[in-house]
């Protein structure tokens, strides 16, 4: 499990490994003091899970939540402050947790459990394979294995774009982007999701759009205005 601790307080990170070391928790942590630290270092080190506390110098940590949540991270958020007040937003930006300061052990043991529950959750999902019912029977698909996903106007069907052929899939676009949300999967436009780790460039198209293109398959992609942000965002370091 991979941890960053966003706070001005070294005692923050601190306590809360020790909350792990007492739990028996394996986890590996990295520190950021400010906001904009906190932003690359979450994009850089792609944590699990992201203690932010909501008071930082440099801007509200609330503001940094709401900027980590538009670039789509997949780290779950873990807010800390010393209002009660501050749960409210904590549910608005939909945080894994909210904790209040100061620390008490049994809060801290408790949420290293919710932690820990979740983790195996995610990792299990990590292993499973998408099944893709053909005439001959099932055809089960690791998710690691494809490449891009696309809806098809003319008859409303999906295809699945795998390294090995594309599958016709009788799951909606919004069903398929939920089951490989868990994956490098992002939608960067209305009838696309695409696996990040096989996008090999993006090139202007017209009027703020712009075309991607993917390892295996020569056809470019649209992306849409309103996700060239958080792509470029997901991609670059």
């Amino acid at each position: 499990m991979k941890v960053l601790v966003v706070s001005e307080v070294p005692e923050h990170k601190l306590e809360i490994e020790r909350a792990f070391q007492r739990g028996e928790v394996k986890a590996s942590f990295v520190e950021a003091k400010v906001g904009i630290e906190a932003i690359k270092a979450a994009k850089r080190y792609e944590p699990d899970f992201l203690f932010l506390d909501v008071h930082v110098s440099d801007e509200s940590g609330l503001e940094i939540a709401e900027l980590l949540h538009q670039l789509n991270l997949q780290a779950n958020i873990i807010l800390m402050g010393n209002k009660v007040d501050y749960a409210i937003e904590a549910f608005r930006l939909r945080a894994f947790y909210y904790l209040l300061q100061p620390f008490h052990e049994d809060d801290l043991e408790y949420l290293v459990y919710l932690m820990r529950k979740e983790h195996l959750r995610w990792c299990r999902a990590l292993s499973h394979k998408l099944p893709i019912e053909e005439q001959d029977g099932i055809a089960y698909i690791s998710p690691q294995n494809i490449i891009y996903v696309s809806k098809n106007k003319e008859n409303k069907t999906v295809s699945i774009y795998t390294k090995e052929g594309h599958f016709t899939s009788t799951y909606t676009l919004q069903e398929l982007e939920e089951k490989l949300h868990v994956h490098q999967f992002l939608r960067v436009h209305k009838s696309y999701l695409v696996n990040l780790p096989y996008i090999k460039a993006l090139k202007p198209y017209y009027n703020g759009t712009y075309n991607l293109y993917t390892e295996y398959y020569s056809e470019p992609i649209p992306v849409s205005r309103n996700y060239v942000r958080i792509l470029r965002n997901k991609l670059e370091i």
